[in-house]
């Protein structure tokens, strides 16, 4: 019969599995058992309970054999945790591979179930197993492919091909996250997110290959390209690399890298090989369609194209000359545009005339970078389409965004004036066209005007003063120093290029 000291220990018992996970969780320990060591004392209670004249003598053994196992399953549940997976946490000793430790506890499970029936019910079970023949060769051919399915599962613990949390590919038509590996089966998460179970024989097959990824790659990325017969290879394999540092899904370790692959009739075959983290085949298609469309743009920035097979039986005609750049904007245009820019509109039309023929309009697409901050610039931008975002690095190399421009919005005067780098990273955030100024291209107006340089510094440092207040005298002394470092800059242009 249930008593006082029962109930007392029994409540001991539960507040001490209670604690002991509480503790776990606290201090991010593996967490202790605690459903078969509560069913045991469940167990232990229910039949401390029954009154003593309802349990008969062919009853009792299997009541006591009933706690006897439940007790020994909880504490061998136990003794496991606290020797094997507890102190792998201090690095005392490596965790054992799961399957391992639950084939382990499977064995001793079964030696103190045979055990405790044969002395509790006085049944001799491995002489029934072994005298019964018929009974072997059932159970032998029944589980013959769990048998498989068990025996692979060992062997992949052992081998450890792949562990849980892995990306792997088998046979091209089995992909995803490996979420777990039990005795019969290996569960993936695929890419879709539907959950798939397999049989360990069919992973472990002689003729099954498996790539194995970690679950955040990295992976290489191989995309091929033609390109016009008439672009160097130099300068071609510079613009994918540059293309492709820009990508902010492209990993900068290892580096982009960029090569001729062939020659074909009409063009040169180029492979560009970047890496990235995503392992699946979904992201290398979002990968390589940006990538693809970013170098579409490229190329029309330096005025060149994608080739096509062209037969032809006369000489080719050369187009006649234009005035227009590769976006489609007349040097009328970007004069107008000129105009408009509060650096420059304070120039009369005689100048804004020398000027505009020497700009361009370029044009980027979504995603794409216009400057990276911390790189060298020689050229402003005015952005006449769309609109960007303008972004600075924090603390881990996290990039923050801090402004949105629209069109009319200038940047990058900074680096063009005084050679600093790029004091900030400025991605389009929708198909864009800027009118882009390069340092060289004010130089003749700048030897003809020289006080130019002083209007153009305080104009500079007058756009600077909306982002903080300050005195007059240090408003100066910006100006005086702006002055100083624009001379500095176009003086060394002008004597490397006279």
């Amino acid at each position: 019969m249930l008593n006082l000291h029962d109930i007392l220990i029994a409540f001991s018992l539960g507040l001490s599995l209670l604690a002991a996970l509480f503790i776990c969780r606290k201090r991010r320990l593996p967490p202790i058992p605690v459903r078969l060591p509560s069913a045991a004392i469940l167990i232990w209670l229910v039949i401390r309970s029954i009154p003593t004249q309802l349990v008969t003598a062919e009853l009792r053994p299997w009541l006591e054999m009933a706690v006897i196992l439940s007790c020994f399953y909880a504490i061998l549940q136990l003794v496991v945790w606290l020797t094997l997976e507890l102190p792998s946490v201090w690095s005392w000793w490596p965790r054992p591979a799961k399957i391992l430790k639950d084939l382990g506890m499977l064995t001793l499970a079964t030696i103190i179930t045979v055990v405790v029936i044969q002395e509790q019910a006085r049944i001799n079970v491995v002489g029934l197993v072994t005298t019964s023949a018929i009974l072997t060769a059932v159970i032998g051919l029944a589980a013959q492919e769990s048998l498989k399915d068990f025996f692979a599962g060992i062997v992949l613990q052992i081998d450890s091909p792949f562990q849980e949390g892995d990306f792997i590919t088998s046979g091209g038509e089995i992909e995803g996250w490996v979420v777990s590996l039990t005795l019969m089966s290996t569960r993936l998460q695929h890419v879709h997110g539907g959950l798939i179970t397999l049989p360990n024989s069919r992973l472990w097959n002689a003729d099954t290959e498996i790539h194995r990824f970690g679950p955040r790659g990295p992976i290489a990325r191989e995309i091929h390209l033609n390109l016009d017969l008439t672009l160097p290879p130099e300068r071609a394999t510079e613009l994918l690399i540059q293309v492709a540092r820009r990508h902010p899904l492209v990993l900068r370790d290892p580096e982009p890298t960029a090569f001729v692959y062939a020659y074909a009739d009409h063009a040169i075959t180029y492979e560009l090989e970047v890496w990235q983290e995503d392992p699946t085949d979904n992201g290398f298609d979002v990968l390589r369609g940006q990538l693809l469309s970013q170098i579409w743009y490229a190329l029309e920035r330096q005025g060149g194209r994608l080739p096509y097979p062209i037969r032809e039986l006369r000489p080719k005609r050369l187009p006649a000359s234009s005035t227009r750049d590769a976006a489609g904007y007349d040097a009328q245009a970007r004069m107008n545009l000129l105009a408009q820019n509060v650096l420059f509109g304070h120039l009369s039309a005689a100048q804004l005339q020398q000027i505009a023929p020497l700009t361009r309009c370029v044009r980027f697409a979504t995603g794409e970078a216009v400057v990276l901050e911390g790189e060298q610039g020689d050229a402003l931008y005015q952005l006449v389409e769309g609109r960007v975002e303008v972004l600075k690095l924090i603390d881990e190399g996290v990039e923050k965004k801090v402004a949105e421009l629209d069109p009319g919005a200038i940047f990058g005067e900074g680096s063009a004036f005084t050679g600093e780098p790029r004091s900030a990273t400025v991605r389009a955030l929708e198909e864009c066209v800027l009118l882009e100024v390069e340092r060289g291209d004010l130089r003749a107006l700048l030897e003809e005007n020289p006080n130019l340089v002083e209007r153009l510094a305080k104009l500079m440092n007058d756009r600077r003063a909306h982002l903080s207040d300050l005195s007059r005298e240090k408003k100066e002394a910006q100006v005086n120093e702006l002055v100083q470092k624009m001379l500095q800059i176009f003086s060394t242009l002008t004597g490397s290029e006279s």
